[in-house]
């Protein structure tokens, strides 16, 4: 049976997380930055509202920066490269570590009639959220078919703004910036329905799905799905944590590295 749960975090018990000591290694001002993201090389990647990525390593050094480019959504944990959608051109391209385009190609008209969002799978197909009928169709496009297909549910998509699409250990994610964030099984049920609005983000940490609200990281465990926090240094409106960084950016656009440890 789905469980469907609406959560306000006021009155939700959260597991304890061990504390960690967090040791500054930097700080920068990233004035143009919009969001901050990390690929599987535990590298931190800063978009900027013009389409500009730079990527830092693990220890905060630039190692690349691409061109300005026109972008919906961005995903870099796509290895080895970067998918980048564009809506207006209703295209996606495939970039390589150091920002050169590998491949542009096109989101055929038979597969969405208004492709909204469109994200990579793990196996190497696409995901499109369809804003004409508010479907969600999972794409492989060597063949040009689409080989699933379901419409979300009402009363979700009434009066959404989604802004980025994910998916994550066979689950579909969708971040409405209205509600939050809505957690969908293959078969397109909705598993969860997480009431955060104007949420800048979520991340992936092993089988937990977290975000940041209030100066603490939230988890959100996906097999067990229980909850657990813990505080990140303060003024932080994004956030995200690897095995042994923290990168946090404050709403006055300044980005900060930590090193951890656990106690």
């Amino acid at each position: 049976m789905t469980r469907i749960l609406f959560i306000a975090f006021l009155f939700v018990p959260l597991v304890a997380h061990p504390q960690k000591d967090f040791v500054k290694l930097k700080s920068w001002k990233a004035k143009k930055t919009e969001r901050i993201t990390v690929d599987r090389l535990g590298n931190f990647l800063l978009i900027e509202k013009s389409g500009r990525i730079i990527r830092y390593n693990p220890d905060g050094k630039k190692i690349a920066t691409s061109k300005k480019q026109p972008y919906t959504l961005i995903e870099p944990w796509f290895q080895p490269t970067i998918f980048v959608y564009d809506r207006t051109r209703q295209q996606y391209n495939l970039l390589d570590r150091n920002f050169e385009t590998n491949s542009t190609h096109h989101v055929d008209a038979a597969w969405a009639i208004e492709p909204w969002l469109v994200c990579p799978t793990h196996d190497n197909r696409l995901w499109i959220l369809d804003r004409a009928d508010w479907s969600l169709k999972k794409v492989q496009p060597t063949t040009n078919q689409v080989i699933q297909e379901f419409n979300l549910p009402v009363e979700v998509s009434d009066k959404a703004d989604f802004i980025y699409l994910r998916e994550y250990l066979n689950l579909i994610f969708l971040l409405d910036k209205n509600a939050g964030i809505l957690i969908l099984n293959h078969l397109g049920q909705l598993i969860e329905r997480i009431e955060v609005p104007d949420l800048k983000g979520f991340y992936f940490f092993g089988d937990e799905m977290y975000f940041v609200q209030n100066n603490n990281l939230k988890y959100f465990n996906l097999l067990t799905s229980q909850w657990r926090a813990h505080a990140i240094p303060a003024n932080s409106v994004q956030a995200i944590i690897t095995d042994e960084r923290l990168i946090t950016f404050s709403p006055d656009k300044e980005a900060t590295l930590y090193k951890y440890t656990l106690e």
